[in-house]
């Protein structure tokens, strides 16, 4: 190991090494950094943030508060500590029975429940949007529980269910996030049969009026029948992997798919202040959408259609 003038080009020093003729190769003496890993003590469970490199994506961006990921599913826990800070909080319309941002949702300060159309978009009868809320952007680095995939990405709570847990509004769910900045939007819910112009006209609209980006599960059938929101135009379809980084055997699969992220054995947050292990191609579509997050704040001259394509095409294949 050889110490020189740090004035001297280190080029110019390799080359006069290798000139001496003593020396089988010259190279430089490159100062290793170790992997940037949060302080939250169960990221051990998370073995599908090492199967995607957040990790190593965490080194280069830890995502932007600015963006924000929309969670269109069955409801939010405002009581978890790994969800609570991780909100988009509107501060333009404080809760005090005004509609101060005048936008036609009263008090919609925590995000809103387009079942009830109502201001609290806390779950009812079903967890299941708790749990896809922290795949894609539980708070990192807060000291407890797991890391969200989108790391400094907000979350924009809205809930598609009515009191008896039927997704009654889902579309307009993803109408109301378009609307209100989100630059993601998770849709971890779908059917064989709502294929419908009506449907692909709301995704037109969330895509290229708002440039929000829609992602959705692409079913749990283990079939190649087509599912929507997934097999919408523009839409980024997500099918589910396992702990192998092969195909999780329930997952659905067909032409409309864009990509595949881990959805088997997934953990995540839960009702109070609990975190569980769930399955499906609901788990892997917010995998996806807080990558989304990171790349676009990675990335910020890219639309969200690019960013898309950006994940898609640098997959893993």
């Amino acid at each position: 190991e050889i110490c020189f003038n740090p004035d001297i080009p280190v080029e110019d020093v390799i080359n006069r090494c290798f000139s001496l003729g003593l020396f089988e190769y010259v190279v430089p003496h490159y100062i290793d950094q170790e992997l940037y890993t949060p302080n939250d003590p169960n990221i051990g469970n998370q073995y599908y943030l090492t199967r995607i490199k957040a990790i190593q994506a965490w080194d280069i961006c830890k995502g932007d508060t600015n963006k924000v990921t929309a969670i269109t599913d069955t409801g939010f826990e405002f009581n978890h500590p790994d969800l609570v800070n991780a909100v988009k909080y509107n501060y333009n319309d404080t809760i005090d029975g005004i509609d101060n941002d005048n936008d036609g949702y009263t008090d919609n300060f925590k995000g809103w429940d387009m079942g009830s159309m109502d201001n609290n978009p806390q779950y009812d009868q079903i967890g299941h949007g708790i749990h896809v809320s922290g795949i894609a952007g539980a708070s990192a680095d807060n000291g407890f529980g797991m890391a969200g995939v989108g790391f400094r990405g907000k979350l924009l709570p809205v809930k598609v269910d009515n009191a008896y847990g039927n997704l009654i509004a889902t579309y307009e769910g993803i109408v109301y996030a378009a609307d209100h900045g989100a630059d993601v939007i998770n849709c971890s819910w779908g059917s064989t049969f709502s294929g419908t112009l009506y449907g692909q006209d709301i995704i037109n609209y969330a895509t290229f009026n708002c440039n929000a980006l829609v992602v959705a599960a692409c079913g749990n059938a283990n079939s190649t029948s087509l599912y929507y929101p997934a097999s919408y135009n523009y839409v980024m379809s997500v099918a589910a992997s396992d702990v192998n980084d092969s195909k999780w055997v329930n997952s659905s699969y067909n032409y409309m798919v864009d990509i595949t992220a881990p959805g088997k054995d997934i953990y995540s947050t839960w009702t109070g202040a609990s975190l569980i292990v769930s399955s499906g191609t609901s788990m892997a579509s917010p995998v996806v959408s807080g990558a989304a997050s990171l790349v676009s704040s990675y990335f910020p001259q890219y639309n969200m259609l690019q960013v898309a394509e950006r994940m898609r095409v640098t997959a893993d294949i």
